[in-house]
């Protein structure tokens, strides 16, 4: 009985197929990997912005109408937009929980918070005490990358938007109802936000 093995076109065939299968399954597990990289930047990126909303929704809504004394000891008032320096806005806050006061020494449940932009990045920061003896911020937090611009506008009594708080030629306009967050982003474009103060 005579044995019969493949010819050699039938292994050129097998091979040919093998190479095809093999390279169709290398592009699959690269487009797979490529595409579970960008599902997790897309989730990075909307976790950061989602932090940074509720950051800044709690801060507005708890904010106080309680001024704060400087280092130099010069007055600040309880909501202060556009300032020169590092900060873009800074507010005095309620709500500061304060679990550990039985262990440490008493602290007010106020707290003044600031928000400045460095660069692309969204920061926040907060003094432990109200009327600091240190300008230098207690605590830095970055929030938000790739920030092109933040710009603001603020609701007032009468019910028109403002592009300064305190509005111009106005004395003792007192909070506005709400603040209008514009944030200009390197991937997102505009994103505007509405956060309602208290009272």
């Amino acid at each position: 009985m005579r044995m019969r093995g493949f010819t050699l076109i039938e292994l050129l065939v097998a091979m040919f197929l093998l190479a095809i299968l093999g390279t169709a399954g290398f592009q699959m597990l690269f487009q797979i990997t490529a595409t579970r990289d960008r599902i997790e930047q897309q989730s990075q990126r909307l976790s950061e912005l989602q932090r940074t909303f509720y950051w800044l929704a709690e801060d507005i809504t708890l904010i106080a109408d309680r001024p704060v004394r400087s280092a130099i000891d010069s007055r600040l008032s309880p909501l202060q937009f556009n300032l020169q320096g590092e900060n873009l806005f800074e507010l005095t806050r309620a709500g500061w929980v304060n679990p550990a006061a039985d262990l440490l020494p008493a602290r007010s449940n106020l707290q003044r918070v600031a928000y400045g932009l460095e660069g692309d990045k969204l920061i926040r920061q907060y003094w432990y005490h109200l009327d600091p003896v240190d300008e230098s911020p207690s605590r830095r937090r970055q929030m938000l990358s790739g920030v092109e611009s933040l710009e603001f506008r603020f609701l007032d009594r009468t019910g028109e938007w403002q592009e300064s708080w305190p509005p111009p030629n106005v004395e003792d306009p007192g909070m506005p109802l709400a603040i209008e967050f514009s944030l200009e982003l390197d991937d997102y474009g505009q994103v505007d936000r509405v956060f309602a103060l208290p009272g």
